[in-house]
């Protein structure tokens, strides 16, 4: 599965009452940083979608909880990226 957008896609499962919208968007961010190849290259591309969630809470401050639940997962990846490298 591949997101030509993966923000404007977490953006519309936050604006819907759906079953399953975080798991759906943590596999977005899995997808959009798998095509990424190495580490660094992951850590970049999950740098810019924190960037991009930002961007969208300023735009749309009622998704502050469904982006806070993303970027905390997006920290963990982060984290596991780190322990990988160490």
């Amino acid at each position: 599965m591949s997101y030509h957008d993966p923000i404007a896609e977490i953006r519309r499962l936050g604006a819907g009452p759906r079953i399953g919208a975080i798991v759906l968007a943590e596999q977005i961010v899995d997808s959009h940083i798998g095509g990424f190849g190495p580490p660094e290259n992951r850590r970049l591309a999950l740098d810019a979608m924190l960037r991009d969630l930002a961007r969208l809470r300023r735009r749309d401050p009622a998704l502050d909880g469904f982006v806070t639940q993303i970027e905390t997962y997006i920290d963990g990846l982060h984290r596991e990226l780190d322990r990988r490298a160490a």
